[in-house]
C-alpha cells in the first residue's frame, strides 16, 4: 500500500536526493547507506514499529550503524595492492531462478538486473543465502543459529564444487584470491552478517540487536537500545522521542501523505543528526 508521495518538481537543497556520487572507500559507502536507512525510517508510516520501545530500538540501531560506519569500523578492507577501493557490480537477485540454460545446461544468460548496483567487493564474497532457499530472518525453529546450523553443510558442499571449478581454471590466480576462499573467510569472520544487515532493511534490526551490536559495543544483556543511549547526543535523544511519538501516531493514520521536495528535506533534517 502506498502511503507516501514525494513531489520533487521544486529543487530540493541539502539531503533529500539519493546519493549520486562516487566513494573513496567502502566506509564512505556504508556511511551513505546508513543515512538511507535513517531516511527510510523517518518516512515509512505504517507497519514499521510495534510500540514505543520498538521504535527506540530501531532509531538507536540506525544511529549506531552510522557511527561505526563513519568511524571506519563496519566494513572489511576492500582495497587492492594500489590502495584503491574496490567496488564491483552486484545483483541482489542473482540466483538459480534467474539464470538461463540451454539444452546442454550451458549458461546462456542472466535476467532480472533491476536490483543490480555497484557495491563493496566484500558483497560478492558473501556466501549465497539461497543455498537453503529460506532467508535467515525468516527461519524457524532456532532463529539465525538454527539457520546457520542447517545452512553450513550446504555451504561446504557448494564451496567444494566451486573449488573444483577453480582448479580447472588455470588462470584464476591472475585475478586475485579465489572466490571460494573469500567466501569461507566471509562466513568464518561473520562479515556476511554485516553486509546482509546493511543491504536488507527488513532484516537490519534482527541482525543488529541479535548479532552485531555486542561485537561493536560490548555486552548488552537485553539486546535493546537502553544501554546504548549514552552513545547518542542530547539532540539525538530528543529527536528520537519526537520521532517515536510521530511513528506511533502515523501507524494509526490511513491518509496518504504528499510531500514537496522542500517539506521532505525539512522533515528529514530533524532526524539526520
Amino acid at each position: 500500500m502506498i502511503d507516501l508521495i514525494i513531489h520533487t518538481d521544486a529543487p530540493a537543497e541539502g539531503i533529500l536526493p539519493l546519493p549520486n556520487t562516487t566513494y573513496s572507500s567502502s566506509d564512505a559507502w556504508f556511511t551513505a547507506l546508513a543515512d538511507m536507512h535513517k531516511a527510510q525510517f523517518a518516512f515509512q508510516r505504517r507497519d514499521l514499529v510495534e510500540d514505543a520501545d520498538d521504535a527506540r530500538d530501531k532509531y538507536v540501531a540506525r544511529q549506531l550503524f552510522r557511527q561505526v560506519a563513519a568511524e571506519g569500523r563496519y566494513s572489511p578492507s576492500d582495497k587492492d595492492d594500489s590502495d584503491q577501493p574496490r567496488f564491483a557490480l552486484y545483483s541482489e537477485d542473482l540466483r538459480p531462478a534467474n539464470i538461463l540454460l540451454d539444452k546442454d545446461d550451458n549458461i546462456i544468460g542472466v535476467i532480472d538486473w533491476e536490483f543490480a548496483y555497484a557495491a563493496p567487493l566484500s558483497f560478492s564474497s558473501c556466501p549465497p543465502w539461497w543455498l537453503l532457499m529460506e532467508e535467515p530472518e525468516s527461519w524457524s525453529p532456532g532463529g539465525l543459529a538454527g539457520w546457520q546450523e542447517t545452512y553450513e553443510p550446504r555451504l561446504q558442499l557448494f564451496l567444494s564444487a566451486l573449488e573444483g571449478v577453480e582448479k580447472d581454471q588455470t588462470s584464476h590466480s591472475s585475478v586475485g584470491e579465489p572466490l571460494s576462499r573469500r567466501m569461507r573467510t566471509s562466513w568464518t569472520t561473520k562479515c556476511w552478517m554485516r553486509n546482509y544487515a546493511a543491504r536488507r532493511s527488513w532484516a537490519f534490526d534482527f541482525m543488529w540487536w541479535k548479532h552485531l551490536d555486542e561485537a561493536f559495543f560490548g555486552p548488552n544483556e537485553d539486546q535493546d537500545h537502553k544501554p546504548r543511549l549514552t552513545r547518542l547526543s542530547e539532540a539525538q535523544r530528543n529527536a528520537m522521542e519526537a520521532l517515536v511519538q510521530e511513528k506511533l501516531k502515523e501507524d494509526q493514520d490511513t491518509e496518504i501523505t504528499v510531500w514537496t521536495g522542500k517539506e521532505a528535506v525539512s522533515h528529514l533534517a530533524k532526524y539526520l543528526l
